[in-house]
């Protein structure tokens, strides 16, 4: 999932114009199939970037970033399973309320912990291993009743064999991020170069591909 924020500072009072009759005409038209608008100014500007935008990336949302995710929503933006969203929800590091017995936390929150996360090792720091293991099998062991370990994980990702944890282990290189695969394989003592290995005869097998991994495998390779 792609998203877009736009945010317009500065407006000049005849752009504050311009959006106020924008919003009155689009208030009116709630109800109706089809509506005629006179765009002018800024907004004409602002809806032409926005729209050369989505031709040019399918995979943009433009959606508010106040709107509520539920923590399985949330985990496909930030790339962990649902258990994790709740472990930082109940941590105190993704702000959530209740509604009923649900919970819900804000696409802005959401959304500031995964620019976080994808910061250079600069901007941040190193993630604790058992954090890394606990995230890992987090997103890993999610979907299935099955549970695979940290060690038979590292065993299967060295070995190149993954016998009855295929999906396991596809679901390692599918489901989570490049840098925590990268970071984990260092962790337990898993080469670069079996970890590739094993990845290439998991995507011949299942046929499910990550090309942000596979580019990270490439950087690697022509760092070497």
């Amino acid at each position: 999932m792609a998203l877009t924020q736009t945010k317009v500072e500065k407006v000049g009072q005849a752009a504050r114009r311009d959006a106020e009759a924008l919003a009155r005409q689009l208030s009116k038209s709630v109800r109706k199939q089809s509506v005629d608008l006179k765009v002018e100014g800024v907004m004409l500007k602002l809806l032409r970037q926005l729209t050369e935008l989505t031709l040019k990336h399918s995979g943009v949302v433009i959606i508010p970033v106040d709107r509520e995710l539920s923590p399985a929503d949330a985990g496909k933006i930030l790339g962990i399973s649902r258990p994790m969203v709740v472990r930082k929800m109940e941590a105190g590091e993704l702000p959530f309320r209740y509604e009923g017995k649900h919970r819900r936390c804000k696409l802005e929150d959401v959304l500031l912990i995964k620019a976080s996360g994808e910061r250079g090792p600069s901007g941040r720091q190193s993630i604790p291993d058992q954090e890394v293991d606990e995230l890992v099998l987090g997103t890993t062991n999610a979907p299935y009743k099955k549970v695979i370990s940290a060690a038979q994980l590292a065993k299967h990702l060295a070995s190149s064999r993954t016998g009855p944890w295929i999906v396991h282990v596809a679901t390692f290189f599918t489901d989570v991020r490049p840098e925590l695969i990268l970071k984990f394989a260092a962790i337990h003592g898993v080469s670069k170069s079996d970890l590739a290995t094993t990845y290439r005869a998991v995507k011949a097998v299942t046929g499910e591909a990550n090309p942000r991994l596979e580019a990270a495998f490439e950087q690697l390779a022509s760092a070497a």
